[in-house]
Protein backbone atom coordinates (compact mmCIF):
# COMPACT_ATOMS: atom_id res chain seq x y z
CA UNK A 1 0.00 0.00 0.00
CA UNK A 2 2.56 2.31 0.98
CA UNK A 3 4.61 1.73 -2.01
CA UNK A 4 1.45 2.79 -4.41
CA UNK A 5 1.03 5.31 -2.28
CA UNK A 6 4.42 6.82 -2.74
CA UNK A 7 4.54 5.85 -6.94
CA UNK A 8 0.76 8.39 -7.01
CA UNK A 9 2.76 11.31 -4.42
CA UNK A 10 5.59 11.43 -7.38
CA UNK A 11 3.47 11.84 -10.19
CA UNK A 12 1.66 14.42 -8.38
CA UNK A 13 4.79 16.29 -7.26
CA UNK A 14 5.44 16.78 -10.85
CA UNK A 15 1.93 19.21 -11.48
CA UNK A 16 2.08 20.60 -8.12
CA UNK A 17 2.32 24.40 -8.38
CA UNK A 18 3.32 24.35 -4.26
CA UNK A 19 4.91 22.00 -1.90
CA UNK A 20 2.31 21.95 0.14
CA UNK A 21 0.21 20.42 -1.99
CA UNK A 22 1.97 17.13 -2.84
CA UNK A 23 1.62 17.46 1.83
CA UNK A 24 -2.02 17.83 1.76
CA UNK A 25 -2.62 14.85 -0.67
CA UNK A 26 -0.51 12.82 1.61
CA UNK A 27 -2.43 13.54 4.41
CA UNK A 28 -5.68 11.86 2.40
CA UNK A 29 -3.86 9.05 0.99
CA UNK A 30 -1.94 8.04 4.19
CA UNK A 31 -4.44 9.02 6.93
CA UNK A 32 -4.87 5.88 9.45
CA UNK A 33 -2.32 3.87 8.62
CA UNK A 34 -0.14 1.96 11.27
CA UNK A 35 3.24 1.57 11.84
CA UNK A 36 4.18 -1.77 10.64
CA UNK A 37 7.72 -3.01 11.44
CA UNK A 38 9.47 -5.36 9.03
CA UNK A 39 11.15 -8.67 10.09
CA UNK A 40 14.79 -7.30 10.16
CA UNK A 41 14.89 -4.39 12.94
CA UNK A 42 14.74 -1.33 11.67
CA UNK A 43 14.57 -2.46 7.58
CA UNK A 44 11.78 -1.16 5.82
CA UNK A 45 10.19 1.19 8.52
CA UNK A 46 7.47 3.28 7.81
CA UNK A 47 8.88 5.80 10.25
CA UNK A 48 12.14 6.32 7.68
CA UNK A 49 10.13 8.12 5.08
CA UNK A 50 8.79 11.50 6.66
CA UNK A 51 5.43 11.40 4.79
CA UNK A 52 4.74 8.33 6.02
CA UNK A 53 6.04 9.11 9.67
CA UNK A 54 3.78 12.24 9.78
CA UNK A 55 0.87 9.72 9.94
CA UNK A 56 2.66 6.67 11.77
CA UNK A 57 4.03 8.29 14.53
CA UNK A 58 1.85 7.64 17.12
CA UNK A 59 1.34 4.40 16.48
CA UNK A 60 5.11 4.09 17.05
CA UNK A 61 4.93 5.11 20.49
CA UNK A 62 2.06 3.57 21.12
CA UNK A 63 4.55 0.09 20.21
CA UNK A 64 1.46 -2.13 19.19
CA UNK A 65 4.14 -3.84 17.58
CA UNK A 66 6.31 -4.79 20.13
CA UNK A 67 3.40 -5.41 22.66
CA UNK A 68 1.28 -7.80 20.50
CA UNK A 69 4.51 -9.89 19.61
CA UNK A 70 6.24 -9.97 23.69
CA UNK A 71 5.94 -13.42 24.91
CA UNK A 72 7.95 -15.62 26.79
CA UNK A 73 11.03 -17.15 25.21
CA UNK A 74 11.16 -14.87 22.98
CA UNK A 75 13.68 -11.46 22.42
CA UNK A 76 14.09 -8.87 23.78
CA UNK A 77 13.26 -5.45 22.44
CA UNK A 78 13.18 -2.02 23.31
CA UNK A 79 12.53 1.44 21.16
CA UNK A 80 13.87 4.47 23.12
CA UNK A 81 12.75 8.00 21.71
CA UNK A 82 13.92 11.13 22.26
CA UNK A 83 11.00 14.29 21.76
CA UNK A 84 13.88 17.35 21.77
CA UNK A 85 10.55 19.48 20.40
CA UNK A 86 8.98 17.16 17.78
CA UNK A 87 9.99 19.79 14.62
CA UNK A 88 13.37 20.98 15.84
CA UNK A 89 14.94 17.22 17.13
CA UNK A 90 14.12 13.73 17.20
CA UNK A 91 15.83 10.44 18.25
CA UNK A 92 14.62 7.20 18.55
CA UNK A 93 16.53 3.61 19.00
CA UNK A 94 15.70 0.44 18.72
CA UNK A 95 17.25 -2.33 20.26
CA UNK A 96 16.98 -6.07 20.07
CA UNK A 97 18.96 -9.46 21.86
CA UNK A 98 17.87 -11.45 19.05
CA UNK A 99 20.53 -14.12 17.36
CA UNK A 100 22.87 -10.45 17.92
CA UNK A 101 22.12 -8.02 20.03
CA UNK A 102 22.08 -4.64 17.90
CA UNK A 103 21.27 -1.07 17.88
CA UNK A 104 19.50 0.86 15.26
CA UNK A 105 19.61 4.96 16.38
CA UNK A 106 17.96 7.30 14.01
CA UNK A 107 17.95 11.59 14.29
CA UNK A 108 16.69 14.49 12.96
CA UNK A 109 17.43 17.96 12.96
CA UNK A 110 15.50 20.90 12.56
CA UNK A 111 13.73 20.98 8.85
CA UNK A 112 13.39 24.79 7.79
CA UNK A 113 10.53 25.99 6.23
CA UNK A 114 9.66 23.93 3.32
CA UNK A 115 7.81 26.83 0.48
CA UNK A 116 11.25 29.00 1.26
CA UNK A 117 13.37 25.67 -0.23
CA UNK A 118 14.11 24.54 -3.79
CA UNK A 119 13.63 20.68 -5.05
CA UNK A 120 14.39 18.59 -8.22
CA UNK A 121 12.98 15.48 -7.12
CA UNK A 122 10.49 13.94 -5.26
CA UNK A 123 13.89 12.94 -2.51
CA UNK A 124 15.29 16.20 -2.00
CA UNK A 125 11.43 17.53 -1.28
CA UNK A 126 11.76 14.90 1.57
CA UNK A 127 15.41 15.65 2.50
CA UNK A 128 15.00 18.15 5.19
CA UNK A 129 12.76 15.77 7.05
CA UNK A 130 15.27 12.59 6.50
CA UNK A 131 16.16 10.56 9.55
CA UNK A 132 19.71 10.12 9.72
CA UNK A 133 20.42 6.52 10.24
CA UNK A 134 23.18 4.17 11.98
CA UNK A 135 23.54 0.16 12.54
CA UNK A 136 25.34 -1.29 15.53
CA UNK A 137 26.46 -4.81 16.86
CA UNK A 138 26.55 -4.75 20.32
CA UNK A 139 28.18 -7.80 22.86
CA UNK A 140 26.78 -9.44 25.72
CA UNK A 141 28.42 -6.49 27.70
CA UNK A 142 26.76 -4.34 25.65
CA UNK A 143 23.61 -5.51 26.08
CA UNK A 144 23.77 -5.85 29.36
CA UNK A 145 24.70 -2.33 30.52
CA UNK A 146 22.14 -0.82 28.19
CA UNK A 147 19.31 -3.00 30.30
CA UNK A 148 20.61 -2.12 33.53
CA UNK A 149 20.71 1.73 32.49
CA UNK A 150 17.04 1.47 31.26
CA UNK A 151 16.61 -0.39 34.45
CA UNK A 152 18.62 2.53 36.73
CA UNK A 153 15.99 5.40 35.17
CA UNK A 154 13.09 3.19 36.17
CA UNK A 155 11.93 2.06 33.22
CA UNK A 156 10.16 -1.38 34.37
CA UNK A 157 9.67 0.35 38.12
CA UNK A 158 6.51 1.48 37.15
CA UNK A 159 4.81 3.84 34.45
CA UNK A 160 3.61 7.51 35.08
CA UNK A 161 0.30 6.78 33.68
CA UNK A 162 -1.82 10.07 32.79
CA UNK A 163 1.68 11.97 32.17
CA UNK A 164 0.37 14.18 29.20
CA UNK A 165 3.54 15.22 26.90
CA UNK A 166 3.35 18.01 24.49
CA UNK A 167 5.34 17.94 21.16
CA UNK A 168 7.15 20.97 21.97
CA UNK A 169 8.71 19.33 25.42
CA UNK A 170 11.50 17.63 25.91
CA UNK A 171 11.16 13.68 26.90
CA UNK A 172 12.16 10.72 26.59
CA UNK A 173 9.61 7.41 25.89
CA UNK A 174 10.57 4.16 26.26
CA UNK A 175 8.50 1.04 25.44
CA UNK A 176 9.98 -2.44 25.67
CA UNK A 177 9.42 -6.23 25.65
CA UNK A 178 11.64 -7.77 28.58
CA UNK A 179 11.38 -11.60 29.80
CA UNK A 180 7.63 -11.64 27.96
CA UNK A 181 6.80 -8.65 29.80
CA UNK A 182 5.73 -5.44 28.39
CA UNK A 183 6.99 -2.01 29.59
CA UNK A 184 6.30 1.80 28.95
CA UNK A 185 7.42 4.59 30.68
CA UNK A 186 8.48 8.43 30.18
CA UNK A 187 10.57 10.97 31.19
CA UNK A 188 9.54 14.93 30.65
CA UNK A 189 12.28 17.80 31.71
CA UNK A 190 9.09 19.57 33.87
CA UNK A 191 9.66 21.49 37.01
CA UNK A 192 10.02 18.69 39.82
CA UNK A 193 10.81 16.00 37.61
CA UNK A 194 12.99 13.85 36.14
CA UNK A 195 16.09 15.64 34.75
CA UNK A 196 16.59 14.40 30.88
CA UNK A 197 20.78 14.99 31.29
CA UNK A 198 20.74 12.39 34.07
CA UNK A 199 19.30 10.04 32.39
CA UNK A 200 21.76 6.71 32.42
CA UNK A 201 20.68 5.33 29.30
CA UNK A 202 21.93 8.70 27.84
CA UNK A 203 25.45 8.24 27.16
CA UNK A 204 25.04 4.39 26.21
CA UNK A 205 23.18 5.72 23.06
CA UNK A 206 25.19 8.63 22.39
CA UNK A 207 28.19 6.35 22.34
CA UNK A 208 26.45 3.91 19.82
CA UNK A 209 25.15 6.69 17.59
CA UNK A 210 26.48 7.22 14.41
CA UNK A 211 24.05 9.13 12.62
CA UNK A 212 26.03 12.95 13.12
CA UNK A 213 23.31 14.42 14.35
CA UNK A 214 24.36 16.21 17.29
CA UNK A 215 22.02 15.94 20.44
CA UNK A 216 20.10 18.88 21.77
CA UNK A 217 19.78 19.32 25.50
CA UNK A 218 16.17 20.22 26.97
CA UNK A 219 16.06 24.07 27.66
CA UNK A 220 12.84 25.85 29.55
CA UNK A 221 9.30 25.61 27.40
CA UNK A 222 7.82 28.41 26.91
CA UNK A 223 4.11 29.38 26.27
CA UNK A 224 4.85 30.91 22.66
CA UNK A 225 6.51 27.13 22.15
CA UNK A 226 3.31 25.39 22.70
CA UNK A 227 1.57 27.70 20.87
CA UNK A 228 3.92 27.60 17.45
CA UNK A 229 4.18 31.27 17.58
CA UNK A 230 7.29 33.34 16.30
CA UNK A 231 9.14 30.35 14.28
CA UNK A 232 6.67 30.53 11.07
CA UNK A 233 5.58 26.72 11.82
CA UNK A 234 2.29 28.26 10.47
CA UNK A 235 3.85 28.16 7.08
CA UNK A 236 5.31 24.66 7.31
CA UNK A 237 3.88 20.91 7.49
CA UNK A 238 3.12 21.11 11.13
CA UNK A 239 0.77 21.27 14.32
CA UNK A 240 1.16 20.43 17.72
CA UNK A 241 -0.10 17.83 19.28
CA UNK A 242 -0.32 15.93 22.90
CA UNK A 243 -0.06 12.51 23.73
CA UNK A 244 -1.24 10.79 27.29
CA UNK A 245 1.21 7.94 28.40
CA UNK A 246 -0.86 4.58 29.75
CA UNK A 247 -0.57 1.68 31.30
CA UNK A 248 0.45 -0.20 28.11
CA UNK A 249 1.18 2.50 25.59
CA UNK A 250 -0.09 6.28 24.91
CA UNK A 251 -3.37 7.77 24.17
CA UNK A 252 -3.33 10.85 21.67
CA UNK A 253 -4.81 13.47 23.67
CA UNK A 254 -4.80 16.26 20.97
CA UNK A 255 -3.77 17.56 17.59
Amino acid sequence: MILTILGRLRQLLRFSVRAGTVLSLAAVFLSGCAYQSSGQLGSGSTIDNPIERKFTWFSYLDAADIRNSCAAGGPDHYRIVYNGQYYDHLRTYEATDGAKPHLVARARGQSGNLLEMGFSSFEELLGPWQFHRSDSDLNAADWSKLRDSLHQAGFASGSQAGLRLHSQDFYWLVAGCEAGKFFVNAWADKPRAFALTRTSFLDFLLKHDQTGIAFLPPRAVTYMDKNDQGKGRHKDYSGAFVITLREDGIGRAGL
